[in-house]
């Protein structure tokens, strides 16, 4: 028999390497910082740790080095319950870094390091990989790689799900249209919304997407907008004080698709993942802060929202 996964996610993990700093430096600009440390992310790796610590079953399909920090962020990843058999070590290769500047708001820059172990190769996709699946989620970092996903998500009747962040699209901004078209659910925030429309020619609209597409827009502490054929839903956000927004928006992905997944009210859905992204801002690390079903259930409670009960089932895998 088979194993079944809701959830592959498909792209990056890495070791974000923490620098606090007193503001973020802009050009020329020497600043005093301090080390606090290292943790594991990566948006694909983050995205998979927010829906297994929320009940789902998730497979990553990645690549990682060969030296103690890429058996490191596996073992995190396995403590979280992630399926790693399609996280391919390359020999005599550094794991990918992102060097994340904070700022005492909690806000923060980033800078990839670049490597050999940033993203899989499209012929990683291999038929194995989507054995079981429910959903196919991925990143726009390489055009090649998540057409190849998502033609083989659709030879299979498997929705997709696609996080689309400002430096992806400048990358390829003559693939976009293509991948859209391919496109079940898309996420992006306010910045990505501006620079795809600007690449497009056109602002982004659902019929861009598969038919039945939704387009939902994180808006940081403001909260989050959906968008589809049926008009358009403001769900405000909660007002937290924030330690560290990275993975936030990772985090509210991967809180999405769980309530998705599990058939709830579209206003629900977008309910739940604020509340994810909020408790994931108070404390540090991205994959160390996401919240588990408990804790979001206890937000939406005490703020009165509604029923945090009905978002997700108590029996959810």
């Amino acid at each position: 028999m088979k194993t079944e996964f809701d959830v592959l996610c498909i792209g990056d993990l890495d070791v974000d390497l923490f620098i606090s700093v007193p503001s973020i430096p802009g050009f020329d600009q020497k600043i005093s910082g301090r080390n606090l440390g290292q943790r594991p992310g990566g948006m694909s790796a983050n995205t998979a740790v927010a829906l297994t610590r929320l009940g789902r079953s998730v497979r990553l399909l990645s690549v990682v080095g060969d030296d103690a920090a890429g058996r490191q962020t596996l073992a995190h990843l396995m403590a979280d319950g992630v399926d790693v058999g399609f996280v391919k070590e390359l020999p005599a290769v550094s794991t990918f870094m992102c060097v994340v500047l904070l700022s005492p708001s909690g806000e923060k820059s980033l800078i990839k390091l670049e490597s050999d172990a940033y993203l899989p190769k499209p012929d990683d996709l291999v038929p194995e990989a989507f054995e079981g699946i429910r959903h196919v989620h991925a990143t726009y970092g390489s055009a090649d790689l998540t057409l190849r996903a998502f033609a083989m998500a659709r030879d299979r009747n498997i929705p997709v799900s696609l996080d689309l962040e400002p430096p992806d699209i400048r990358l390829s901004p003559q693939h976009l249209s293509t991948v859209l078209s391919m496109v079940d659910t898309l996420f992006l925030n306010g910045e990505a919304l501006k620079e795809a429309s600007q690449a497009l020619g056109r602002c982004i609209h659902p019929g861009m997407l598969r038919p039945g597409g939704e387009i939902v827009l994180t808006l940081g502490a403001e909260g989050c907008r959906r968008i589809s054929d049926g008009g358009t839903l403001d769900v405000p956000g909660f007002k937290v004080e924030a330690v560290d927004t990275t993975g936030a928006g990772d985090c509210f992905a991967g809180a999405y698709l769980a309530s998705k997944l599990e058939n709830s009210p579209v206003h629900d859905r977008l309910q739940f993942a604020n509340a994810a992204a909020a408790i994931a801002t108070l404390s540090f690390g991205a994959q160390a802060s996401m919240p588990r079903r408990d804790a979001v259930k206890q937000l939406l409670s005490t703020s009165g929202r509604f029923d945090a009960s009905k978002t997700l089932s108590d029996g959810a895998r």
